[in-house]
C-alpha cells in the first residue's frame, strides 16, 4: 500500500533530487522513498549498535589487556619469523 504525502523541500535540495533522479533514471518519488528507507535502516542499525555497545562496550580489564598484549607479541613474532 502506498500513501500520498506532501512535503516541502528547499529549492537547492529539490534541484539535487531532480538531478540525481534523472542520473539514476528513476522518479523523484522512487529516489525519495529509497532515501527515506536507507535513512531509517541506518538509524535502526545505529540504535542497535548503541544498545550492543552499552551492554558490551565496557573497556577491557587488566586480564583482557594482558591477553591482548600476548596476542600482539605472538602476532609480531609470527610475522618476524615468516620469510614471506
Amino acid at each position: 500500500m502506498t500513501v500520498r504525502i506532501e512535503i516541502t523541500l528547499s529549492s537547492t535540495l529539490i534541484e539535487k533530487v531532480e538531478s540525481l533522479a534523472r542520473e539514476l533514471e528513476m522518479s523523484r518519488n522512487e529516489l525519495l522513498s529509497i532515501a527515506v528507507q536507507e535513512f531509517i535502516e541506518r538509524r535502526e542499525t545505529r540504535r542497535m549498535m548503541e544498545a550492543l555497545n552499552e551492554v558490551h562496550g565496557d573497556p577491557p580489564d587488566e586480564e583482557e589487556l594482558a591477553i591482548l598484549r600476548q596476542m600482539l607479541e605472538l602476532h609480531r613474532k609470527t610475522l618476524r619469523d615468516d620469510p614471506w
